[in-house]
């Protein structure tokens, strides 16, 4: 027997157990929590069984909390339905896909635009936007198009934007953000919000934190910002009491919750990863698109499942709204979670 077969073989065994358990059942019929707890075992099962496909594998997705995988052949279908899992026959690999994304990365200076992969669809979604000039809707749409059917380019309205504004939870002279995560490093207490907001220097206070100063900023190209908490440790909490306990890659079709001191609470569903978003300052890369509503006054705020963290909030337009990572703020500064 491969070591493929013999890795999906193990998994069968788990994957019977989560879908026994309810990893099917829809949002209707589990509460938040019980759903997100479903969820978080339908994606770790999936992604072991689609990594153990090796080549065969188009990656993986949700669908009302139950996991999909994406694979090229009948023979990982097979492999794949015998672990137990919905399998979907699909044109592109992930690992092409990721390639495609890759190679659009070389597109420099085109403000207004976007791209990230989508394995719902098996594709990479190619964002232009109206507010776009028509020199940047043209090269863009030129470069998706030399990648077929890989590739789906979507025109938007509207424009993209960084959520800071004069007025939010956390604030300096110049502006106004949200906390995302309350952070260690070294057992010394730090705030983690959006790079774009801690680029603006300064002293930041708000709730119970005065006197925070900026440690470290990066935006464009990452977009995380930590500040200092000179009033001690803050909860590893959601201000809705919600635990978080770690950091988890997203999951397109994920279902989600974000709050923001603008907009407050909501939930969407992650639509997107790793998507490399042109706003007006520069390129993120890394960003994950969802369907929550957010607004200016938001960025940094928290996107999470449950107890797990998922990132900080970038901006968006009325649409999507971009959130970086948080497996990535964390590696980047070398940080735990409080």
């Amino acid at each position: 027997m491969t070591p493929r077969k013999t890795a999906l073989k193990t998994f069968a065994v788990l994957s019977a157990a989560a879908l026994t358990s309810g990893v099917c059942a829809s949002a209707a019929t589990a509460s938040p929590l019980a759903f997100a707890e479903l969820q978080a075992h339908a994606i770790t099962a999936a992604t072991q069984v689609a990594d153990a496909l090796g080549a065969a594998s188009g990656g993986i997705y949700l669908e009302n909390g139950k996991a999909v995988v994406n694979v090229v052949d009948d023979a990982a279908m097979q492999q794949v339905q015998a672990a137990g899992f919905t399998a979907k026959k699909v044109k592109h690999t992930f690992a092409a896909l990721t390639g495609v994304k890759n190679q659009l990365d070389a597109v420099k200076n085109v403000p207004q635009t976007a791209w990230g992969i989508d394995t719902k669809t098996n594709q990479v979604v190619v964002k232009v936007y109206d507010a776009a000039s028509k020199e940047t809707a043209d090269k863009v749409s030129a470069a998706a198009a030399k990648y077929g059917d890989s590739v789906r380019v979507e025109h938007r309205t509207g424009k993209l934007s960084l959520y800071i504004k004069d007025g939010d939870a956390i604030q300096n002279s110049q502006g106004r953000c949200s906390l995302g995560f309350n952070v260690t490093r070294g057992g010394s207490p730090f705030l983690l919000t959006a790079g774009h907001c801690t680029n603006l220097g300064g002293t930041w206070s708000g709730g119970d934190v005065s006197g925070a100063q900026v440690v470290e900023s990066d935006c464009p190209g990452a977009d995380s910002g930590l500040l200092t908490r000179p009033n001690g440790t803050g909860p590893g909490e959601i201000n809705t009491g919600q635990q978080i306990t770690s950091a988890a890659t997203p999951t397109v079709g994920e279902q989600m919750q974000k709050q923001g001191s603008t907009t407050g609470g909501g939930s969407g569903e992650v639509t997107s990863v790793d998507e490399s978003v042109n706003f007006d300052v520069g390129v993120l890369n890394h960003e994950f698109g969802t369907t929550a509503h957010t607004d200016h006054g938001d960025s940094g705020g928290p996107a999470y499942d449950g107890s797990k963290g998922l990132g900080t909030l970038s901006g968006g337009d009325t649409v999507t709204s971009y959130f970086y990572p948080l497996t990535l703020e964390l590696q980047a500064y070398g940080l735990e979670l409080a």
